[in-house]
C-alpha cells in the first residue's frame, strides 16, 4: 500500500524517508492541489467514496467522463488516472502545477487526495507503478547532479523496509533521450516511452528500453510500422506486450491527436496501427491511454481548449479491434 492508514482524526499524511537518516517529509491532505466539487462530504471534507474505481458506476456504452464533479482540477489534467496492481491506490497529475495527487482505499473508503512529496521543488508528473509496485517512476524537470540542464527526465523512488527511497534518475541510456509526457512498462519491466532525440523518424517516436538484470539496455526504435514522419507519443504497452495504444498526430485533421492501437503478431511483429474510432476519438485531442491492471477499463484524456477530462471505457473496445485468427 502506498500510504499509511488513517489516523484517529480521520486525516492522514504521506511519509517518506528522504535523507536516510530518519528524517521524514510529510505533506498533509490540505496541501493537495486538486479543486474538488465535494458531493457526499465525509468528516474530513472529502466525498465518501466506496468501492472500486473511486466508487464510480462503470461505463456501459461508449466512453464516459470518470468521476464527474469529483476529480476536476481548476486547470485540467496532465495525466490519465493510474492505479496500482491492487487497485487500491490511484494517482493523477494536475496540468498547470505539474503536481501529482493520490488517494488510497482503506477499509473500503477512499482517502482525501494528497500530494506526492517525492520531488517537492520540481514536482511529480505522470507517475507509473512498475516492478510489482516496488517502484514509482515519474517525470520531473529536476536536473541530475551530472547534468545541469533542466528538462523532462524519468526519475523513480523504490520501496524499502523504511518507506520510499530518495529520488533517483533512471539509467543514463534512457535519459540520453529527451522525452515528454506519458511512458509505461511491461510486466517484465521493459520501458516504452516517447523519444525526441535527434534522428528519430518524426518529431516524436516511440522507443523501448529492455529491462535486464536490474538495468535498462540502450533504447531501440520500435519500428516503421508504428513510427512515422509525424508524431507518435504517450505509449501504453500491455503488460504481456500483446498490444500498444498510443497517440498519433493526424495530418488530415490539422495535427489533432487520436488514439491508435497495434497488436503484436505471433511472429513478434506489430500490426498496422488502426484508429480506435469514434467511440474513443473526437474533435478534440485524445492522449494518455492507460489500461487498469485488472484489464477491465481503458482510461484516457480528452484535451482541447476548455475540454479537459479523464474518460474511461470498457476494454471491449480493444477486443473488438483485435485482428481475427
Amino acid at each position: 500500500m502506498l500510504f499509511p492508514p488513517r489516523t484517529e482524526s480521520g486525516r492522514r499524511s504521506i511519509g517518506r524517508n528522504q535523507s536516510g537518516g530518519g528524517s521524514t517529509v510529510r505533506v498533509t491532505a490540505g496541501a493537495a492541489l486538486i479543486s474538488l466539487a465535494l458531493i457526499a462530504v465525509g468528516e474530513d471534507g472529502f466525498p465518501e467514496l466506496r468501492g472500486a474505481y473511486l466508487g464510480q458506476k462503470p461505463p456501459e456504452s461508449g466512453a464516459e467522463v470518470f468521476a464527474p464533479g469529483i476529480l476536476k482540477p481548476a486547470n485540467g489534467f496532465h495525466s490519465s488516472v493510474v492505479f496500482n496492481s491492487a487497485g487500491d491506490t490511484t494517482c493523477w497529475t494536475e496540468m498547470a502545477a505539474g503536481r501529482t495527487t493520490c488517494t488510497t482505499r482503506v477499509d473500503g473508503l477512499w482517502s482525501r487526495p494528497e500530494l506526492l512529496p517525492f520531488d517537492p521543488e520540481y514536482g511529480v508528473r505522470e507517475p507509473m507503478f512498475a516492478h510489482g509496485d516496488q517502484r514509482i517512476y515519474y517525470l520531473s524537470r529536476r536536473p541530475p547532479a551530472h547534468d545541469p540542464v533542466e528538462r523532462e527526465r524519468i526519475w523513480y523512488v523504490e520501496r524499502t523496509p523504511a518507506g520510499w527511497s530518495t529520488s533517483q534518475p533512471i539509467d543514463d541510456v534512457v535519459t540520453a533521450h529527451p522525452t515528454h509526457w506519458q511512458f509505461s512498462f511491461t510486466a517484465a519491466g521493459d520501458l516504452y516511452f516517447t523519444s525526441e532525440a535527434p534522428g528519430v523518424r518524426g518529431e516524436q517516436d516511440i522507443y523501448v528500453a529492455r529491462w535486464r538484470e536490474g538495468v535498462f539496455l540502450p533504447p531501440e526504435d520500435i519500428g516503421a510500422q508504428i513510427n512515422t514522419d509525424g508524431r507518435e507519443f504517450c505509449p501504453f504497452i500491455a503488460p504481456d506486450e500483446s498490444y500498444l495504444i498510443f497517440s498519433r498526430s493526424v495530418p488530415e485533421e490539422r495535427g489533432r491527436s487520436d488514439l491508435f492501437i497495434s497488436f503484436r503478431t505471433t511472429e513478434g511483429m506489430w500490426t498496422e496501427p488502426v484508429n480506435m474510432g469514434d467511440e474513443i476519438n473526437s474533435l478534440h485531442n485524445e492522449t494518455s491511454p492507460v489500461v487498469t491492471p485488472d484489464g477491465r477499463y481503458l482510461f484516457f484524456l480528452r484535451v482541447s481548449g476548455d475540454v479537459n477530462d479523464v474518460f474511461w471505457v470498457t476494454t471491449e473496445v480493444i477486443s473488438e479491434l483485435r485482428p481475427g485468427p
